[in-house]
């Protein structure tokens, strides 16, 4: 059952197109392979409705996200015959699965995305002055030169006191649905006020940064070529928009996978494409998809005593839960997982087989498995990644 829902989750998220039903354009991809057959699904469930009723009660439980419509599937399933093609090792086109990463992420209607704007995010992002200490920097925990993040277990900020997480990489960022390990800043423009103010952090306060970038006539200048129509645009809620802005630069294209998604046959290895079905095979994909491999939402992973998004929601059923970190450069990103408990990608690719799919891999698959994550890593725009210099 756990196989069978897993699976649906994917397909069904997937696009499906006008001239096909979904059971026969998506769920046929996984059913039969990495989750139940069509015959044992029918033998399973005398009608839609049961099927259904079964997937509510994973719902109920917190185990399957609520806003999946999958009525469509169920019922086209008992109503008239599907195809299911086969899997075939060494001839399945596996590039649909993924999706390519887009040029830029959604831009907010109230933040457009402007040279002067990212210019002065970016300054932001490397001037330390935005912390108490004139110490600490975004770029201090989330370094653009190794991957956007510390390769720490957990940062260390204020008084070198640390959170207890592992800082998540601001490498396209801007294409996750939510920001942090629990979800608590619906956008970038709220994630970059939690970091400024948080006292483990740089343990600032909007009105100290405001009076001390009030005091720098490069930076008021940039302020209001990057916010015209203010009349007084040095504002904390200014600063934290310029930032974002220039986050939603930190897109990194041109990897190995992007290049074999946009067409190259050869920009991956034998081993990597090996890899990549074995990604698909055992299921890793259902929580792993979409332009940077996360599906934004949450799923119980209990490392620690951290108890994830409850400490949000204050909801018992989202207790354990933290959202699907996404996979873009993960080789350059440990150490893994909320706590930094994993200090290796194979462990990390270990552990998740055996946590959340409940499977034991061979060294031999870890390795292929890893081989193919290594080929996600793209570019950092070198741009990006040069230290301005300051005013």
């Amino acid at each position: 059952m756990r196989k069978f829902l897993v699976a649906m989750t994917l397909t069904l998220m997937g696009a499906t197109f006008a001239s096909a039903g979904v059971w026969e354009t998506t769920c046929s991809n996984c059913h039969g392979k990495i989750a139940p057959s069509k015959e044992q699904l029918l033998a399973k469930f005398r009608t839609p409705k049961e099927l259904l009723s079964a997937a509510k009660k994973k719902v109920k439980e917190g185990r399957m996200p609520s806003q999946l419509a999958f009525g469509i599937a169920a019922r086209e399933l008992f109503s008239k015959p599907v195809r299911t093609a086969a899997i075939t090792k060494g001839t399945q086109d596996f590039r649909k699965f993924f999706t390519p990463l887009p040029a830029l992420p959604p831009i907010p209607k109230d933040n457009s995305l402007t040279p002067v704007k990212v210019k002065l995010g970016k300054m932001l992002y490397y001037d330390p002055r935005l912390s108490r200490s004139n110490l600490i920097s975004c770029n201090t925990c989330h370094n653009l030169a190794i991957g956007g993040d510390d390769n720490l277990k957990s940062s260390r900020g204020d008084h070198w006191r640390t959170g207890g997480r592992n800082a998540p990489t601001t490498l396209n960022s801007g294409f996750l649905r939510v920001q942090f390990w629990d979800g608590r800043a619906p956008t970038l423009e709220e994630q970059a006020k939690g970091p400024l103010q948080a006292h483990v952090e740089m343990n600032s306060t909007p009105e100290l940064v405001v009076e001390r970038l009030k005091k720098i006539p490069t930076y008021v200048k940039l302020f209001k070529e990057a916010f015209p129509n203010e009349k007084d645009p040095v504002t904390f809620e200014n600063v934290v928009k310029a930032i974002a802005a220039f986050e939603r630069t930190l897109n990194t294209p041109n990897s190995p996978f992007q290049r074999y998604l946009l067409g190259d046959d050869n920009a991956l290895t034998p081993v990597q494409k090996e890899g990549m079905k074995l990604f698909v095979k055992y299921g890793c994909i259902a929580c792993h998809n979409g332009p940077v491999l996360s599906d934004g939402m949450f799923h119980r992973f209990k490392s620690n005593d951290d108890t994830g998004r409850y400490r949000v929601t204050k909801n018992p059923a989202d207790k354990y839960k933290f959202r699907t970190p996404q996979l873009l450069n993960v080789a350059v990103t440990a150490p893994y997982f909320h706590d930094g408990s994993a200090k290796t990608l194979g462990e990390a690719i270990k552990r998740m087989a055996q946590q959340e799919l409940g499977k034991t891999l061979s060294d031999s698959d870890v390795e292929k498995i890893k081989a193919f994550l290594e080929s996600l890593t793209g570019e950092v725009p070198l741009e990006a990644r040069t230290v301005p210099q300051l005013p």
